[in-house]
């Protein structure tokens, strides 16, 4: 029965972990109203790990094997998605990506296929920044770490240019 509910439990906490994601994702205005509440992101994220931990607790109690094996894959998980999100691995597939369009453009120049690669993965930057982006970043190597950098957020770009839409909300009234 411990077993049951603690599974109950970190799915629960699972799908707070996702439904954070999702509303972190959304541009301000295309939130929920509620999602739009300053504090709303930090109460999902405090659920989530809340509902994850007590979870694991139940399973614990409940099964050692089971504890074992579900905190296992989840440390697996948590494991490929930091290792899918590195610099190095996103920095590797778009120099694969670049690579692919120069087989498909044999004569097109190296700055409009590098132009053309952040267009087709980030629509909404606009052309100037995209420009920029390639005059400052002429080659594929450099560009990709950059692009990597911005997505991620660093400093400068704190928390990623989608996800500073996201947080960006009306000014303060007055």
């Amino acid at each position: 029965m411990l077993i049951a509910a603690g599974l109950m439990v970190l799915i629960a906490g699972l799908v707070c972990a996702l439904a954070s994601i999702h509303f972190k994702g959304l541009r301000y205005f295309d939130r929920p109203e509620l999602a739009r509440h300053p504090v709303f992101d930090r109460v999902l994220d405090l659920a989530q790990w809340i509902l994850v931990l007590a979870g694991l607790g139940l399973l614990a109690r409940g099964s050692r094997v089971t504890f074992a094996v579900v905190g296992g894959l989840l440390v697996l998980a948590w494991g490929w998605r930091r290792l899918v999100r590195s610099v190095p691995f996103q920095a590797r597939l778009l120099r694969r990506q670049c690579e692919a369009m120069r087989r498909q453009h044999p004569g097109a120049k190296e700055n409009d296929l590098l132009r053309l690669l952040v267009v087709r993965r980030h629509q909404e930057w606009g052309e100037e920044l995209i420009d920029q982006m390639v005059r400052d970043y002429p080659s594929i190597e450099r560009l990709s770490v950059m692009m990597v950098r911005m997505e991620r957020g660093f400093r400068g770009f704190r928390g990623g240019v989608r996800r500073a839409a996201a947080r960006s909300g009306p000014g303060p009234r007055s």
